[in-house]
């Protein structure tokens, strides 16, 4: 530096011919002096960055199907300001993927794929490449069955198992998608249970699925019913629906049988499940003669008609004088 300046003055005293614009240069060479003091001459330093990657152009009907490193690694050496300014900077490793397609991309991270200014040397990148595994994006509906453990109260069963929603539309890979066709539910506890209930259920996922869905919850509903069992009751009367005052009627056999279903706890008083059972036969419009009528059967909620017995019922219709 000194030696510059020595030659400067030297010249400075020699009576040379002089441009008009002489100052104006001489500015300019003090600063390109500086300017390379500050680059060239400044102190040099070490320092480790890290690039994140940046995926562009990707086609719409593609998707990366694997993990890679998302940030590099980078050793880096320079002017301090230089490095400094770096460290300010927002650097990223861009990897155009226009007119991918599917398979294995293998791309490799050198210093000529940064955006690093002149006077920046790189020492190292970690990792050298970077793998991309490119697969079709496709779009396919997957139901989802529940696992239940564990048993109801006593007397009690599971009668219905309902979800919602009952299945789910997932986009993602094409290889992976292709291997699943129905997602399951984490096992649902239903020991105890004696009444109808309502619970949020998590999927069972594998990682890749959860990265794809993220934590997804279905709604269920627990239907838990009494056990039902058939029971026989007999010696019925049917009831005359629309009897008319001066017709008399005549029903062969008189009285029926019936076959039900009901809970359970309903076959310990067999005659209060009687006094809930009736049984009619409809006349109205009947002339005088004989027919045979279907019995209809109603009850209490709660309680199913299995048969009667006879199934039709013959019926003789007279006129009173």
């Amino acid at each position: 530096m000194e030696k510059l300046v020595k030659q400067i003055k030297k010249l400075a005293t020699v009576e040379l011919y002089w441009p008009k614009d002489w100052v104006l240069r001489l500015l300019a060479l003090l600063f390109a002096v500086l300017l390379w003091y500050f680059v060239v001459g400044e102190d040099k330093v070490d320092t480790h960055l890290l690039v994140p990657v940046e995926l562009v152009n990707l086609p719409r009907d593609m998707v990366i199907a694997n993990q890679y490193k998302q940030q590099l690694e980078v050793t880096i050496s320079g002017p301090r300001g230089l490095v400094d300014g770096l460290r300010r900077q927002r650097l990223s490793r861009t990897i155009n993927l226009a007119g991918a397609k599917p398979g294995t991309m293998t791309i490799r991270n050198n210093a000529e794929a940064l955006p690093l200014p002149r006077g920046i040397e790189v020492l190292r990148i970690q990792p050298a490449h970077t793998n991309l595994l490119i697969d079709r994006l496709i779009e396919k509906e997957l139901p989802i069955e529940a696992e239940v453990n564990g048993e109801p109260a006593p007397g009690h069963e599971l009668a219905k198992l309902q979800l919602e929603p009952p299945a789910i539309t997932v986009t993602g890979p094409e290889n992976l998608l292709r291997e699943i066709d129905v997602l399951r539910t984490i096992p649902i506890d239903i020991s105890g249970l004696e009444t109808p209930t309502m619970r949020q259920v998590p999927l069972l996922l594998n990682q890749e699925m959860m990265e794809l869905l993220g934590e997804t919850v279905v709604t269920a509903l627990l239907v838990i019913q009494e056990k039902t069992g058939e029971i026989t009751l007999g010696a019925l009367e049917p009831t005359l629906v629309g009897t008319r005052e001066n017709y008399h009627y005549t029903l062969i056999p008189p009285i029926l049988k019936v076959r039900v279903e009901t809970p359970l706890s309903f076959h310990n008083n067999p005659e209060a499940l009687r006094q809930t059972i009736t049984i009619n036969l409809e006349v109205s419009g009947l002339k005088p003669g004989e027919y045979q009528l279907h019995p209809r059967l109603r009850t209490d909620q709660g309680i199913k008609m299995v048969a009667v017995e006879p199934a039709t019922v013959k019926i003789r219709i007279q006129e009173q004088e």
